[in-house]
């Protein structure tokens, strides 16, 4: 398992595309082992079928297909069969960005969004658009950035109207959201601490029943929830780079019990972190 860094193709734009309908491929093979990567994937299925292997499952698409890889997702891709496919890859925060993206992706995993984080969907509209990214990308003619940036924007609208994705609208109240940034900053920040409700309802100098009020209607979260999110986010990158005992990295996120820790967990990625670790380093 390794987080794959992926290498733009296209000038001015960090976004990397591959494959298209006219390339038929007729070698059996695996196409890509386990691995994950910070970019969001779409492998749209021209001919033939795709296998994509995630957790401990597989999903077949075929032709007509678009499969939707979320960013951070461990999958391998293969086939067997005689096949033409494609590939777009981008960061969303790269055309989605500002002050609130990463609340956006915090907010997004806690309400659930990404427990379907492979899915193959069939949509013409959909197909087209990213059919359309790939071949200006691989054509490379004047002006090819500002066509595949629409063309990505494009992408994203799809994927918000069909509630793949969800955007700021969607997901967060922006002005309740600035009058609590100073305390998603210290949570960020001193999220290994032990941070209480009344210490930062105090920052803002809001009692405790409204400052809970705003910050669920802010983020769609509890502060709690938010605070334990942001404790998981930073277990997960603990799980991946470092060999500390799962004792050990609950304690240093903040929990104070390993089983809550563990049960938190499994809430986000549906599997215990020992899994989760295991998932991240086994060699397929």
């Amino acid at each position: 398992m390794h987080n794959e860094k992926i290498k733009s193709n296209i000038p001015k734009l960090f976004v990397r595309v591959s494959g298209g309908k006219d390339q038929i491929i007729e070698t059996a093979r695996i196409i890509s082992h386990w691995h994950y990567h910070d970019e969001l994937e779409l492998l749209p299925v021209y001919f033939g079928e795709l296998v994509i292997g995630f957790e401990d499952e597989e999903i077949v698409a075929r032709a007509g297909d678009v499969v939707f890889v979320n960013a951070g997702i461990p999958h391998m891709t293969y086939s067997f069969k005689p096949r033409a496919s494609g590939l777009v890859q981008f960061r969303e925060s790269d055309f989605v960005g500002g002050e609130l993206s990463k609340i956006i992706r915090y907010s997004r995993k806690m309400h659930g969004i990404e427990n379907t984080p492979i899915t193959v969907i069939r949509s013409e509209e959909l197909l087209n658009a990213v059919t359309e990214i790939i071949e200006e990308g691989k054509a490379g003619g004047p002006a090819c950035d500002f066509f595949v940036k629409s063309g990505i924007y494009k992408v994203l609208g799809i994927l918000y109207r069909m509630g793949i994705l969800k955007d700021a609208d969607t997901m967060l109240a922006e002005r309740d959201v600035q009058k609590i940034l100073p305390v998603l900053s210290y949570v960020n920040t001193n999220y290994a601490d032990d941070v209480k409700l009344s210490d930062v309802a105090a920052m803002l100098s809001f009692d405790e029943s409204y400052f809970c009020r705003l910050f669920k209607n802010a983020t769609g979260a509890t502060f709690t929830e938010y605070l334990n999110f942001v404790r998981i986010s930073k277990a997960e990158k603990l799980l991946k780079k470092t060999q500390n005992s799962i004792l050990e990295i609950s304690e240093s996120v903040g929990f104070s019990s390993v089983s809550y820790f563990n049960r938190i967990f499994k809430k986000y990625h549906h599997v215990s972190p020992r899994t989760y670790r295991g998932m991240l380093y086994q060699n397929i």
